[in-house]
């Protein structure tokens, strides 16, 4: 893995060209990417994070009308009414897929999930590979996803370059809303920053829905157990006292108790949601590289809104850890 700076963008841009796997920063978190088109490239994306190819994977583009070759024709033109107010942005598109799409993308799936990121490195980045670029966070599979390249980097995945650009004005720091288009409804199946509220404001007259999921893994994210950090995660209940001993906490408000903690993180100092989001993993990142913490506790946040995005991934997280 060899870290390169923004000035040497086309180096990555050639390696993706060529087959091989870049670490890039995005608006939501950091991506692990390859050419969309190349199966042996999007092979080597499941290799590096041990990901089981039953996870389908997020196609990246720099222009709104990379669309037309990725989904299947006819498009609904729901699709293009989401692209025109979304994107570039925090939104994945999931639609039938074309023919030129690798089966390994989309884990045997008929449809794709197509997203245009607002980040403007990443942006350049994949105008300049001149190919559609499929991209998961960059971490090992089930485990924290970065938001700085200082998280790549200690994954020590097997990975060609690894471009160092932390520096974002606007960052999401949650992955992206993923919403699926079919018979000209709208179903979000992974929420994000953008709500069912936003997509249903911006389609007067669509039905729009939060997905009640089974087992069918139909979009990435979607697993029990993700997000999780290398140290237990539990929610912070409120009839607490104390804290084990050795625990660090996460608090939304300085106004918390922060109990017996050796370790307090504040995500943000008054309860703000997207704060909270934009702060969320690099605040777990920050916990599970601390020595004196053994066990991490977070304080939960209300379902509604960004809530049930920042709720999503924190249930995800804390999955395995309840189960012992």
């Amino acid at each position: 893995m060899k870290i390169i700076t923004e000035q040497e963008l086309n180096l990555a841009a050639d390696c993706l060209r060529d087959g091989g796997l870049v670490a890039f920063p995005t608006e939501t978190v950091y991506g692990l990417g390859a050419n969309a088109l190349n199966p042996i490239a999007v092979a080597k994306i499941f290799e590096a994070k041990q990901r089981p190819t039953f996870d389908p994977l997020i196609v990246h583009i720099s222009d709104i009308k990379q669309l037309n070759n990725l989904y299947a024709s006819p498009i609904e033109p729901l699709v293009f009414q989401l692209a025109e107010k979304f994107m570039p942005g925090p939104l994945t598109i999931v639609y039938k897929k074309s023919a030129i799409v690798p089966d390994l993308i989309s884990s045997g799936l008929d449809t794709v999930a197509v997203r245009m990121p607002a980040h403007p490195l990443a942006h350049r980045l994949i105008a300049l590979a001149g190919v559609p670029v499929a991209a998961p966070s960059a971490n090992r599979f089930g485990q924290l996803s970065p938001t700085s390249y200082k998280h790549v980097a200690k994954q020590k995945m097997k990975i060609d370059y690894l471009i160092a650009g932390d520096d974002v004005d606007n960052l999401v720091g949650i992955e992206s809303t993923v919403a699926m288009v079919e018979n000209n409804r709208c179903t979000v199946l992974r929420p994000g920053i953008i709500t069912v509220e936003d997509i249903a404001k911006a389609l007067p007259g669509i039905e729009v829905e939060l997905a009640q999921h089974n087992n069918k893994i139909s979009s990435p994210g979607l697993l029990n157990s993700h997000y999780s950090p290398l140290k237990p995660l539990f929610f912070v209940d409120k009839t607490m006292k104390e804290l084990p001993e050795n625990s660090g906490i996460i608090l939304h408000d300085k106004k918390q108790d922060k109990l017996n903690a050796v370790k307090v993180i504040y995500s943000s100092e008054n309860g703000n949601l997207l704060e909270i989001a934009a702060h969320l993993f690099t605040s777990l990142h920050t916990m599970e590289d601390d020595d004196k913490v053994q066990q991490i506790y977070i304080e939960p946040v209300a379902e509604k809104g960004i809530g049930i995005s920042i709720m999503d991934r924190l249930k995800k997280a804390t999955f395995q850890y309840n189960q012992l």
